[in-house]
């Protein structure tokens, strides 16, 4: 077309009827085009092969299916395909039209309809000789199996969309939940079945607990043993040993008699270590059978057995929402320190636990334990510490995660303050039941707590009657009848208890602490009648400008006079409890956490475990001259 359209151009130049041939010949051109394009399109739609005797002239190489890898079936004949496009016309009216979607509806929840057939399209009632005779004749027509698909294709493009009505009620696919998903239902099961009767503090029972199983916990101080004493530039602690192990030591534990020291870390290996003469290791234990990635935290040692608690993870799954495999229910194990073997395993944690403790209460054998999934649990054991008898939860349905209990002394292990959350909770052990909640004690959380006996405790309440004397004498309030008679009490006559309490702070968008990290003595007021209600007082708060411990899961020690805590740094920083001032900073560690701190119960030692996977352990520099250190 280019040549002759240009010719007549050329030629215009020189008459103008040239101008008008070289229009008419580029319209007619166009025309023409158009409709060789046309018929093109028309041919591909309308190419079909005519089904023969033979299934080679008409089947197609058949596609795999990409989940088997099977070959498909073979598509239907044009004839089945003409006849469904025939049928959509009468179909037109009955169609039902749903407002979603069909490409939306999740089909593939249903079992029973991804095994079903589609429903067979009716078939035109005209008989396929009388469309032939009326259609013999016509040259357009184009015949497939008795049907002009040209007339198909046109019904089919003047049709609006179609919609098939789709059952409204489909069955689910049932999976097999996973353990976690049968505790926590078990657990929602029965708080709504649990009748939870307020709990109040029952002097009688109080008192009668306590007389008959007084407090063993405090057997060894600075004032009947030879344990750390004064910690200061008179008296300074050293590193005399460092115990090397494998991955970070989250956790330590001293054996009754202080012989033996065990090491939870994250590896999966327990390790126990000689605890008075040369500290070499005397055995490691690891649960040989366990199939998942199993680490520990924490544990305690209890007549020739070993009880130790963590975190499991699959090894085959991957939790993007933790960075690290997939949590599993997490088991306490109870070792045998003879065969180096499991004994019996408790299941109840659905997350990793983090403080493991036994205890006897009214002649009774029990472990508690605590876990990141907010549950405390009390296990009835038997005699012999390693068969369960029961288990009760102490789930409040508000803790999110319960870090550490203490039991009040003087109380026959019957109440127990637990560090959870931001706050202090305190629980009734026999009940297994909240009692009180002592709120923000921190900004983040507190994830540790301890009761001490404080060696200075008088000296701090013979000072705190000075002061209240002064204001009597200010307030010219000289009587103490006088106060008596207008409602005033001494609160320094109240039995109490010394509760030390450390925990972490909200950070900025830099990371750093929007409040300083303090450790603080709390004291615990009881109640003197049943009915009443526990108080706890702030005392003071133990910091320093270099005291960063803005971290979880860090525990921290006392003797009694000193408070020893630990920093994310590699440093342990000693306070004194009652002048609050920093006596010492020892340092030894790598710069990252050190997560436990413990003193042995009656020689001058002082231990540390932390991330970098060691064991340091300090003594004074001549530990054979003991004496001379504690006249300072």
């Amino acid at each position: 077309m280019g040549r002759v359209f240009y010719l007549f151009i050329l030629l215009g130049l020189f008459h103008p009827f040239f101008y008008f041939c070289s229009f008419f010949y580029f319209f007619v051109r166009t025309m023409v085009s158009a409709n060789e394009g046309l018929s093109k399109e028309t041919r591909k739609l309308r190419k079909k092969k005519h089904l023969s005797e033979s299934e080679d002239e008409w089947q197609q190489p058949q596609p795999r299916s990409r989940l088997t890898g099977k070959k498909k079936e073979p598509k239907a004949p044009s004839a089945a395909r003409a006849r469904a496009c025939a049928s959509v016309a009468a179909m037109k009216d009955e169609t039902s039209v749903v407002p979603r979607p069909l490409d939306e509806l999740p089909i593939e929840e249903d079992p029973a309809l991804m095994n079903s057939t589609p429903p067979l399209t009716p078939t035109p009632d005209a008989p396929a000789a009388a469309l032939d005779d009326a259609h013999q004749h016509d040259p357009n027509y184009d015949s497939i199996d008795d049907y002009d698909t040209d007339d198909l294709l046109d019904q089919v493009d003047n049709l609006g969309p179609l919609r098939l009505k789709l059952p409204t009620t489909r069955k689910r696919a049932t999976a097999t939940p996973s353990i976690a998903t049968l505790i926590a239902n078990a657990r929602a099961k029965v708080l709504r079945q649990k009748k939870v009767n307020k709990v109040v503090y029952n002097h009688e029972r109080t008192t009668e607990l306590s007389k008959r199983h007084p407090d063993p916990y405090w057997r060894w101080d600075p004032s009947n043993g030879n344990m750390v004493h004064n910690v200061n530039d008179s008296a300074p602690l050293v590193s005399i040993k460092r115990l090397a192990g494998r991955g970070p030591v989250l956790g330590m534990a001293l054996s009754e008699d202080g012989a033996l020291l065990a090491t939870f870390a994250s590896s999966g290996i327990i390790c126990l270590w000689d605890a008075m003469d040369d500290f070499h290791l005397i055995m490691k234990l690891r649960d040989t059978n366990e199939q998942q990635i199993e680490e520990y935290y924490c544990g305690q040692i209890k007549d020739g057995l070993l009880i130790a608690g963590g975190k499991l993870k699959d090894r085959h799954r991957w939790s993007t929402e933790d960075d690290d495999n997939h949590i599993l229910p997490c088991p306490i194990k109870v070792f045998n320190l003879e065969t180096k073997k499991v004994e019996s395993q408790l299941h109840g944690h659905a997350e990793e636990i983090l403080c493991l403790k036994w205890l006897t209460f009214d002649d009774k054998n029990y472990y508690i334990s605590t876990s990141q999934d907010g549950y405390i649990i009390k296990w009835h054991m038997e005699a012999d510490w390693k068969t369960l008898i029961e288990y009760e939860e102490m789930g409040d349905g508000i803790t999110c995660m319960a870090f550490g209990v203490s039991f009040i002394p003087n109380t026959g292990n019957k109440y127990f303050l637990g560090a959870c959350d931001a706050h202090i909770r305190l629980y009734d052990f026999e009940e297994a039941q909240l009692m009180q909640t002592f709120e923000n004690m921190y900004s983040s959380y507190c994830d540790c707590g301890k009761f001490i006996k404080w060696l200075d405790a008088d000296l701090y309440l013979e000072q705190q009657r000075q002061e209240q004397m002064l204001e009597r004498v200010k307030s010219q309030m000289d009587d103490d009848e006088e106060m008596l008679a207008e409602g005033h009490e001494d609160e320094t006559q109240r039995p109490c208890a010394w509760f030390i309490s450390r925990g972490a702070e909200l950070c900025d968008g830099t990371g750093v602490a929007t409040t300083p990290n303090t450790c603080t003595l709390h004291r615990l007021l009881y109640p003197t009648e049943t009915g009443g209600q526990f108080t706890l007082e702030e005392v003071k708060r133990l910091q320093n400008a270099d005291y960063h411990a803005n971290s979880w899961y860090l525990k921290i020690a006392s003797n009694g006079r000193y408070l020893f805590a630990p920093t994310i740094y590699g440093q342990i920083f000693s306070f004194n409890i009652l002048t609050g001032q920093l006596t010492a900073i020892l340092k030894d560690h790598q710069d990252v956490e050190i997560r436990d701190v413990a003193l042995h119960p009656f020689l001058p030692l002082l231990f540390s475990c932390g991330d970098d996977g060691s064991v340091n352990i300090y003594s004074y520099p001549d530990p054979d001259d003991v004496d001379a250190m504690f006249t300072s």
